[in-house]
């Protein structure tokens, strides 16, 4: 295996010298990708998330929907909260929470493997602007692939709920809002959010050197002999880097697809997990991907067609909505103002 990945490397620093181009395009794309897409529609949503959790009040603001969960799940309403926060405030949100209640000691680290495999889902800002309107032009398609995502994160849980108790230990101060406690949310979100957005740009630099070589356009024609037809294309990238799911086709077939996708969360979004759940073994996490992505493309299959059909003229739109780097002050200040958060609070740390 060793050699394997040296001769890996090689050819990585191979293409990184031959191809600068190539590569820095491809950075380029990531970051707009990044101060476009991802971090309006997950940074937000992350210092909500940790601050509902480390201030207690979660208990409080979702308990008309954790009180009913936890009936249907037969577990603890604060597990039932972790779990709703997980599937809204996006991927790498249900990795961050159950890893501090880990460390802080109220979970074990069975119970937080097991938690792993359903508190993990896309947003629903990042399904309705990324695939709804730039593949569907739809919102409504949006929500039904949300839906179908959230369904299959029940099935998981419900599973896992069938295979023994998810115990939690009671904490003892049931809320604590403070300043320190919202500037802890804004700095751990920001380290969140830098973790993402550093996998994202490197996994475009390994897809565009795999794209580089054509392993894309292999995997495609083994896909259209498959039957994939005109979706083939855009699968590999999407496998790799869930935001490329904005390349899928919106032929026939194609909200399925996308739920699978989104629902799995690409190979770029399971290393964020592992990197910010590094004490949680996810032998079981990866499993359970997969009923998960099977469930949720099958939810998706009567949830479209009850979704109108987008004009071509919306899809177009919606298509060169993209704007440039260079144009979007506002995004590049909100980036830098992050990253002096981050820093900050490292500082504080250190």
């Amino acid at each position: 295996m060793k050699y394997f990945l040296a001769v890996v490397s090689a050819a990585a620093a191979a293409f990184l010298l031959l191809s600068p181009n190539t590569v820095a395009d491809a950075v380029h794309g990531a970051i707009i990708n990044c101060l476009e897409v991802i971090i309006p529609s997950l940074f937000a949503f992350t210092v909500l998330s940790v601050f509902l959790t480390k201030s207690g009040l979660y208990r409080v603001a979702l308990r008309p929907l954790t009180f009913p969960l936890s009936k249907l799940l037969r577990t603890d309403e604060e597990l039932c909260g972790i779990f709703l926060l997980s599937n809204i405030g996006g991927y790498p949100v249900g990795a961050n929470l159950v890893s501090e209640m880990y460390r802080n000691g109220r979970i074990s680290r069975d119970t937080a493997a097991r938690m792993m495999c359903f508190c993990y889902g896309s947003g629903p800002s990042f399904i309705v602007g990324m695939a709804g309107m730039r593949v569907f032009g739809s919102a409504a398609a949006g929500l039904a692939l949300y839906a179908a995502c959230f369904l299959g994160s029940l099935v998981n849980a419900l599973i896992i709920r069938a295979h023994g108790e998810l115990p939690v230990v009671p904490e003892k101060n049931k809320t604590a809002v403070t300043a320190d406690c919202f500037i802890g949310s804004v700095t751990a979100a920001a380290r969140v959010m830098f973790t993402v957005c550093a996998m994202i740009t490197a996994f475009s630099v390994v897809i565009a050197m795999l794209e580089f070589i054509g392993a894309d356009k292999a995997f495609a024609a083994l896909l259209s002999i498959l039957g994939a037809g005109e979706l083939s294309g855009g699968v590999f990238p999407a496998l790799l880097e869930v935001s490329r799911v904005r390349d899928i086709s919106p032929v026939s077939g194609a909200m399925p697809l996308c739920a699978g996708l989104l629902s799995f969360g690409g190979v770029c979004v399971v290393l964020q997990v592992a990197a910010l759940a590094r004490d949680i073994p996810l032998g079981k996490f990866l499993l359970y991907r997969i009923p998960a992505a099977l469930v949720s493309a099958a939810a998706a299959v009567p949830l479209s067609f009850l979704v109108p059909p987008a004009d071509e003229a919306v899809l177009a739109a919606a298509a060169g909505e993209v704007q440039a780097f260079s144009q979007n002050g506002a995004a590049s200040l909100c980036v830098m103002a992050m990253a002096g958060i981050l820093l900050a609070g490292e500082r504080k740390r250190a």
